[in-house]
């Protein structure tokens, strides 16, 4: 049994050997590592072009969050604006037709008055007028005539 190995046999057989892990390494590990690179790379790049797409939007997201709130401040403005103006006309308008309706109210609350002095004074000379025929029947004479 010989330890030493024969130098000879050993690069015969290491000829072939790096021939082969040459060629395996031209023919199949390069293009490998490389599909498997471009692969990682590709994922990586994908996965950062998306948080930057997120961050963008984020932005822009938080742009239109920032619009609408200014949109509905404004809004709300406007509303309190139309409504002071509508409460104003409001309360005109109630003014003008409660005193249209106080003056048309005491006109005829003064029409109302007139009348019922006009129907006192007709029923006073009435009653004085039945009153004074009353008595004559009952007196059997006619009573003399008083200026009022």
């Amino acid at each position: 049994m010989n330890i030493i190995p024969d130098l000879v046999l050993v690069g015969t057989l290491m000829v072939p050997f790096l021939v082969l892990v040459a060629g395996l390494h031209f023919i199949l590990y390069k293009p490998m590592l490389a599909y498997l690179e471009a692969r990682a790379n590709a994922t990586v790049g994908a996965r950062k072009e998306a948080e930057a797409l997120q961050g963008k939007a984020a932005a822009r997201l938080a742009e239109w969050d920032a619009a609408l709130a200014a949109a509905r401040l404004e809004v709300t403005d406007f509303r309190a604006q139309r409504r002071a103006g509508a409460q104003a006309l409001h309360a005109r308008v109630v003014a003008e037709a409660r005193g249209a309706a106080e003056a048309h109210l005491s006109q005829a609350i003064a029409g109302i008055r007139a009348e019922a002095d006009a129907a006192r004074n007709e029923l006073d000379a009435t009653s004085r007028a039945l009153s004074r025929e009353v008595a004559a029947q009952v007196l059997g004479r006619p009573l003399p005539q008083l200026e009022a």
